[in-house]
């Protein structure tokens, strides 16, 4: 797994040009979206807005992911010459235009299922985290602190005893702990399923809704790996996370950060697909007749 994580920075540092195409499109979903919530204002448009932001989304996924394909199959060739290389990976940006004309009916019906997978999710929380909420909710308000909202919480805290205050963590600490595991362990559930969908997807050409349930499959062929890889991924995870608030003292910071991030995301997505390809993908590249 080591070489794996060693040749995914390798491989993410030759087709550093992955970030250009994910840069421009977070730029551009940004730009519209705020324009949007200014002009949005009845049911159509609302509509309109959604299949904009959907036709975004699913273009930008069909030729990025194609082109994350392209770059490690790049990345396993050997070149003579160096220059060669560079060539090739410069052409890279050639695979959006193919990717999208091939894949985005694919990635229209993808992404409508990912919504539908993250609503999911968002009520299975709400089922588990409600009632634990509204038991700590209750206890605080036995003690006469309002939780409305963390202004007049912190406020109605600022005024009780230090003992009351020891009291009311002692009643809330394991409903505490059980609201945290909820809201992480759900979600990293449905990350870990979904983590091979992608690649999925672009190797096989399957149906979205069929690659789904092939590639969850796949995550179990072998456990052992698939399960570090995406301990691997979690760790880095929290680490931008940890990281992301020192981002906020000036823009310089700011900016280091945001490239570092975008680098992030690409270094990530390369390992999943790198990952894919060295376990599912046995041919050579050149004896794969779709490419």
């Amino acid at each position: 797994m080591f070489k794996l994580y060693k040749d995914a920075f390798k491989t993410t540092n030759e087709g550093i040009i992955l970030t250009i195409p994910l840069a421009v499109f977070a730029w551009l979903i940004t730009m519209y979206v705020d324009y949007s919530m200014n002009v949005v204002d009845n049911t159509p448009k609302m509509i309109l807005s959604f299949i904009t932001v959907l036709f975004m989304c699913s273009a930008f996924c069909s030729g990025w992911f194609y082109m994350i394909k392209k770059c490690v199959k790049i990345s396993k060739k050997h070149f003579i010459i160096d220059n060669d290389k560079n060539s090739e990976t410069l052409n890279l940006l050639k695979a959006i235009p193919r990717g999208v004309g091939r894949f985005f009916l694919y990635y229209v019906e993808t992404c409508l299922l990912f919504l539908a997978i993250a609503l999911f999710m968002v009520f299975l929380i709400g089922f588990f985290a409600l009632p634990i909420k509204a038991h700590i909710d209750s206890v605080f308000l036995s003690y006469g602190i309002n939780v409305a909202t963390p202004q007049e919480m912190k406020a109605a805290l600022n005024t009780v005893q230090p003992d009351i205050i020891l009291e009311i963590f002692n009643k809330i600490l394991f409903s505490g702990i059980k609201l945290l595991l909820v809201v992480t362990i759900i979600p990293s559930i449905f990350s870990y399923l979904v983590m091979l969908w992608m690649p999925e997807i672009i190797y096989t050409y399957k149906n979205p809704l069929f690659a789904l349930f092939t590639s969850i499959k796949k995550l179990f062929k072998p456990f052992s790996k698939s399960i570090m890889l995406f301990i691997y991924i979690t760790i880095l995870n929290m680490i931008i996370y940890f990281i992301s608030p020192i981002s906020f003292l000036n823009p310089i910071l700011y900016m280091l950060y945001m490239i570092f991030y975008f680098y992030f995301l690409v270094y990530i997505v390369v390992l999943i697909f790198l990952y894919y390809d060295n376990e599912f993908n046995s041919k050579p590249a050149k004896q794969i007749s779709k490419t």
